[in-house]
């Protein structure tokens, strides 16, 4: 799904392009850092930890449209897709190397912060959607590293997908030195990357759409003469023949009603790579699942499926991201349809009747009159006063078809809570940042349309959220956000 998106959302962002005013804002030395609800001291300058909108520019040469479509779960790494004439080129982003690069907020193009990992395929259609964590504990970073081809990924791997001619692959990228051609410059198959084949008889449409935080486990979709299957992989265990890892396709089966997915597709991966949540399809719609396994190498894994509740009166429901706190609870985000429209949710465990089961509880949208809005990313804040789980995703809203929002909140139904006892909020991104002063900060302008948030990562406390939107020049743009507020928004902030 993700990336048949790149192609719908050229079509969105030309409605948008109409209420876009030309001109970038002002750069301005002067424009104090946000305060608390915003982020750091205005005595102290610019921090590179503080609150602030970053805005990513695109790969080097004559492109004019990128995307941010993931981030890893320690904030480190973005990834995503830039436009190259009439196609798209997946690059990579290290996050601390980029907002180490200036003194103060925002990038700008000629920084060239994106890696063209691409780079194996050149002419051919790419991206990458998630990235697995870092594992060094310190880099020393320069904006030379790029120039000089030396950059360091401290054992984080990009993934997403790959077509050359009419056949797609998955692909996980495995060596920095993709990120610029060299003359001679061989890239192997194995060593400096790993591609997917498609399990063939259907569409060519293979992607590798998230990674465990060591990289080692990827999930993802292929095809099948039957249409699309989920499929699992683990990248330690290959091929004896083939020499490339093993694919193992998914069925996707509640455990108690024992209703089985027509077909299925893979959409995130828990941390350690035990748990795998998407959608598949049954003859009335597509259904959210969650399925997991203590032991998914063993020669017969023992396999619980769940497929997800809709909202009452729906008839589809999706999930794309998941997130599973230290107490093992699973909560996985994504939308359901409702009687109003497609609906931003997250599903989880509850008790009902004296039984553990699956429940789904609509987020709402940035629209009252209609809904249409998704969650597209989901993490843990423990003890945050706004509740232990924070959502990113996209809504319309009553400007735009297609709006960044934000919502935080706790994993419990609202009827079960007394009415003074339930925290969070539920805003779009653009007037959370304008609002907390993180917008002036960061000369950000009153001219970007914020369209989705793609990825959202917590790490130590520190929240970083990507996406894309149109800046004020007119061109789709993939953004950063980093320390964005880990309690209670100050929503007081005035030009």
């Amino acid at each position: 799904m993700k990336y048949s998106r790149l192609i719908l959302i050229l079509g969105t962002c030309l409605a948008l392009l109409m209420a876009v005013s030309s001109g970038w804002a002002k750069k301005d030395k002067d424009v104090p850092p946000p305060s608390d609800g915003g982020g750091g001291d205005s005595s102290e300058g610019f921090d590179n930890d503080g609150y602030y909108f970053w805005k990513l520019g695109h790969m080097d040469g004559p492109h004019d449209a990128s995307m941010a479509l993931g981030i890893s779960r320690d904030g480190k790494v973005a990834v995503g897709a830039t436009d190259v004439v009439d196609f798209y080129r997946a690059w990579r982003m290290d996050v601390d190397w980029v907002i180490s690069t200036e003194e103060y907020p925002p990038l700008y193009n000629e920084l060239q912060v994106q890696e063209d990992i691409g780079v194996v395929a050149p002419s051919q259609p790419s991206a990458a959607y998630a990235a697995s964590n870092m594992t060094c504990d310190s880099y020393t970073y320069d904006i030379s590293d790029k120039e000089n081809r030396t950059l360091d990924w401290c054992g984080s791997f990009p993934v997403g997908t790959l077509t050359i001619g009419k056949v797609s692959y998955g692909i996980e990228w495995l060596d920095p030195a993709l990120d610029g051609p060299i003359e001679g410059d061989e890239f192997t198959d194995g060593t400096d990357y790993w591609t997917l084949p498609d399990f063939g008889g259907g569409l060519s449409d293979m992607k590798v759409t998230d990674a465990s935080a060591d990289g080692l486990i990827l999930v993802g979709t292929g095809n099948t003469k039957t249409g699309p299957v989920a499929f699992r992989t683990d990248t330690t265990v290959l091929d004896e023949e083939e020499g490339v890892p093993m694919l193992v396709q998914l069925t996707i089966q509640d455990s108690v009603t024992l209703q089985t997915l027509r077909y299925s597709s893979a959409q995130a991966v828990s941390a350690d790579g035990s748990i795998i949540a998407g959608f598949g399809g049954t003859k009335r719609g597509s259904r959210a699942f969650v399925t997991w396994s203590d032991d998914w190498n063993a020669d017969e894994p023992v396999v619980t499926g769940a497929i997800l509740p809709m909202l009452g009166g729906g008839k589809f429901a999706e999930a794309y991201d998941l997130v599973v706190t230290p107490e093992g609870l699973i909560v996985v985000a994504g939308r359901s349809d409702s009687p109003k429209g497609p609906q931003a949710c997250i599903w989880f465990q509850d008790t009902v009747d004296d039984e553990t089961t699956w429940v789904v509880k609509g987020i709402g949208g940035l629209s009252k009159k209609s809904l249409d809005s998704v969650a597209t990313g989901i993490a843990h804040r423990p003890d945050s006063e706004v509740g232990d789980f924070i959502v990113v995703g996209r809504s319309q809203s009553i400007l735009y078809d297609s709006e960044a929002l934000v919502w935080t909140g706790n994993a419990v139904i609202d009827d079960e809570v007394a009415e003074e006892d339930v925290v969070g909020y539920l805003y779009d991104l653009e007037y959370i940042l304008i609002k907390t002063g993180a917008a002036a900060a960061s000369a950000m302008g009153s001219d970007w349309i914020l369209s989705e948030a793609t990825g959202i990562s917590v790490n130590d406390l520190e929240t970083r959220i990507v996406g894309y939107g149109v800046n004020p020049e007119g061109g789709l743009e993939a953004w950063l956000v980093t320390g964005f507020p880990y309690d209670l928004l100050d929503l007081t902030y005035e030009e």
